[in-house]
């Protein structure tokens, strides 16, 4: 392997360190308390929710992936990756609007606890969240036959 192809994955591990450091120092800044509840007690107390969140990201992720090989797509078309990463952001939201709904809590406390879970503020998490929803329509719109 030549040094050339390094440059890429050499950058990605660079810009992937700056991006958990930047995450790591402003979540020192995290709200201690939130409506009366700890921090601590705010994750268990929707323990299920985010473990289901977490779960449903994976999910959306290797549904992403197994369209590849499943659906005979190219490796080089973005479409599978754009919809893996869009049903990871979209099916984890819906997880923390649905749970505590049917169990009577929260919905605002869910995601405040969510992104606790994550160990980053608010912004953080949900940001990528919000740009995976963007791939998702892009990624629907480049399955319609519109066009071709």
């Amino acid at each position: 392997m030549d040094i050339q192809s390094w440059g890429p994955a050499g950058s990605g591990v660079v810009g992937g360190i700056i991006a958990t450091w930047l995450v790591a120092y402003s979540a020192r800044g995290l709200q201690t308390h939130f409506r009366g509840w700890s921090r601590a007690a705010l994750r268990r107390r929707h323990r299920t929710t985010i473990r289901v969140a977490n779960a449903l990201f994976f999910v959306g992720l290797l549904v992403g992936l197994a369209l590849y090989p499943l659906g005979g797509f190219a490796s080089n078309d973005h479409r599978p990756a754009f919809l893996g990463f869009g049903l990871a952001s979209l099916l984890p939201l819906l997880a923390l609007v649905v749970i505590p709904f049917l169990t009577g809590r929260s919905i605002r406390e869910a995601f405040v606890a969510f992104a606790i879970g994550q160990g980053a503020p608010v912004w953080a998490t949900y940001m990528p969240l919000a740009g995976g929803l963007v791939c998702l329509v892009v990624a629907l719109v480049g399955f319609l036959p519109i066009g071709r």
